[in-house]
């Protein structure tokens, strides 16, 4: 269990970050005020009961994300390739440690730094949500933040498989944050482009052909909000109204999302760990 040194040791350190409590601090008190605006506000939160239940948690999912894919390039940009550089890295390895041990205790460890104020911010919108309706669903709920713990499980992989390809600290963090452009802010482009060079055409996202969908939800975030139909009572896409007519290939149904969640936990970071093992520390 070398590797659960490795994670207790990082997840003490990465604790001590003034950004990541501000970070943490902001997420709790934003998931409590997104909970009292849906509880409150006409519109959003509707009818007491089991929906308004479920859709709190669609209505949490959106920011969520954002602080997830955010909060993991701040906690594990540097996680590899910081102690590369300063050379704590040789040190590290000096103990009986592997560098398959030092790349899975990183994720371990900076994963359990990430996941602590999502279930503390989420448990924190539960209580307000329950201080308004009479009924709730605690079993869903629980499945939800399970599955943000995952999601961000996966982004904290993610970002340490790029951290793990390079001895740069200023390096690894410029990539996570291209990483954070590319697949939070501009993935959108990405499916609406191949479509205009395939087949000369725009079109909404309601109307995309079934190849140009899986390639919109190929991004983690994207994943996420699918895998949630797969695990609670309905899904956001289906609310929205965005999703393939007729019958549903498989890596478009609601567990394929699940599927993509864990392959984005593993393969970057495989690959990452891969460029690591032979690297000239």
């Amino acid at each position: 269990m070398s590797w659960a040194v490795v994670a207790r040791k990082d997840f003490q350190d990465a604790r001590l970050s003034k950004t990541l409590w501000a970070l943490s601090a902001l997420f709790v008190l934003f998931a409590a005020g997104m909970a009292y605006l849906y509880a409150e506000l006409p519109g959003l939160g509707g009818e007491a009961g089991e929906l308004s239940a479920l859709g709190l948690m669609f209505f949490l999912a959106a920011p969520a994300t954002l602080f997830v894919s955010i909060t993991a390039v701040v906690v594990a940009a540097k996680s590899v390739a910081g102690e590369r550089e300063s050379g704590s890295m040789k040190l590290m390895l000096s103990y009986p440690h592997s560098r398959r041990d030092v790349v899975l205790g990183k994720v371990v460890g900076r994963a359990v730094v990430l996941a602590l104020p999502i279930v503390i911010g989420f448990a924190v919108a539960a209580i307000v949500v329950l201080a308004k309706y009479a009924t709730f669903t605690p079993v869903d709920y629980v499945v939800f933040v399970l599955l943000t713990v995952l999601y961000a499980f996966a982004y904290i992989s993610l970002v340490v498989g790029f951290s793990a390809t390079t001895g740069s600290g200023t390096r690894a963090t410029a990539m996570a944050i291209g990483l954070f452009v590319v697949l939070e802010l501009l993935w959108d482009v990405v499916p609406l482009g191949a479509l205009y060079l395939l087949e000369g055409r725009l079109v909404p996202i309601q109307e995309y052909p079934n190849w140009a969908l899986f390639l919109s939800g190929m991004t983690p975030s994207a994943a996420y909000t699918t895998a949630m139909g797969a695990v609670l009572p309905e899904s956001p896409n289906a609310v929205l109204g965005i999703g393939p007519v007729g019958e549903v290939p498989f890596y478009l149904s609601d567990w394929f999302g699940l599927v993509m969640l864990v392959a984005w936990a593993v393969v970057p970071v495989s690959l990452g760990y891969l460029r690591f093992r032979a690297a000239d520390l």
